[in-house]
């Protein structure tokens, strides 16, 4: 990625509304570019990876546009607009959209096994920032990237050692600790109060000088909810979840009052790495599915682009992806993956 031609670019954006991708990675990385540009943020509110049409058309007003997180180069988003767009994503790329008002910056361009979240890379625009590593540092364990990103967490050891020890720089050391437990009071105040929840735990993120100060706020009690709530659906699953034994892989319906969709994904896979979890929830509008598999066995990616074809979107990493199947499309979708999952060895 090249640091120093992002720079300059987003030098030239005026008054940007930076869109951003609706969890720990998303939110830190547009609480930092904030550091650095003073446009308004905005978490993406789409179903998967897709921006809601209401926010699309409010775009094209904007002087110009940042997205994080999200990748847009498997959209039509940016045909649709000829103000100046700055697109930082870390996700497998299908195309580089970089072209006149467009520059596209994804380092996987350079280094496809590369896993640098956005939060890293926004942090590493931001140069001489060492104070607010650690929000760098909720992100990049909000999304898995801790192995790929040691130099960071080096960084917020000599800034703020009481939050990570010199040396203990694993994903479990940082999960554990303080970063990981504000990764997940992102992710909580998401699941008690949806878009809303995400607006604020970005302002505290944005707002807060250190660590601590996040303990004080709101994304506290959204925390203990979500943790009540995801227990609950946690048992369930070992209850209720499809088994498909010749690709060690689950399939499991939520019903919840909360969006624990990528939740209860994540937290199934972690206590079971080397198991696909195919999670979904239905709503009046469709659908909405996450996959995990932590070894990165098999690619849950790929799965959730065969299941939704041509009756949605996804898309993600091969070892965390997400999608959406329009209404009355989503059995098509679930014997897509029962097939699939059926047939894996």
């Amino acid at each position: 990625m090249n640091y120093e031609r992002s720079r300059e670019f987003l030098k030239e954006l005026e008054k940007p509304t930076i869109i951003y991708h609706k969890d720990a990675d998303g939110v830190c990385s547009s609480a930092l570019l904030q550091e650095m540009v003073s446009g308004n943020a905005l978490p993406n509110n789409g179903p998967g990876i897709q921006l809601g049409e209401d926010l699309l058309e409010s775009l094209k007003d904007s002087e110009s546009v940042v997205f994080l997180d999200i990748p847009v180069d498997q959209l039509s988003v940016t045909e649709e607009l000829d103000q100046k767009v700055f697109v930082l994503d870390h996700h497998p790329p299908e195309k580089d959209l970089t072209d006149g008002n467009i520059l596209h910056e994804n380092p996987r361009f350079n280094d496809a096994e590369k896993y640098l979240p956005a939060s890293y890379l926004v942090f590493r625009l931001l140069e001489d920032k060492k104070e607010v590593a650690w929000k760098a540092g909720v992100g990049v364990v909000g999304d898995h990237g801790v192995e790929d990103c040691q130099d960071l967490f080096e960084i917020i050891a000599e800034e703020n050692p009481d939050v990570v020890r010199e040396g203990e720089y694993t994903y479990e050391d940082i999960k554990e600790g303080k970063l990981g437990m504000i990764a997940d009071m992102i992710e909580a105040s998401k699941v008690v109060e949806g878009l809303d929840g995400i607006r604020k735990a970005q302002k505290v993120i944005k707002e807060a000088s250190e660590p601590n100060d996040v303990f004080s706020t709101d994304l506290k009690d959204f925390y203990e909810i979500y943790m009540k709530e995801l227990e609950i659906e946690k048992e369930k699953f070992e209850r209720e979840a499809e088994y498909f034994s010749k690709s060690n892989s689950y399939l499991y319906e939520i019903n919840s009052e909360y969006s624990l969709v990528s939740d209860l994904a994540t937290s199934m896979s972690n206590q079971k790495p080397e198991a696909v979890v195919i999670v979904y929830e239905r709503s009046r509008e469709g659908m909405k599915i996450s996959g995990r598999c932590q070894s990165g066995r098999i690619d849950v990616s790929e799965i959730i682009k065969y299941a939704v074809k041509g009756h949605g979107s996804g898309g993600g990493h091969p070892q965390a992806a997400g999608g959406f199947v329009k209404k009355d499309k989503e059995k098509v979708a679930l014997e897509r993956f029962r097939e699939r999952l059926e047939g894996v060895s």
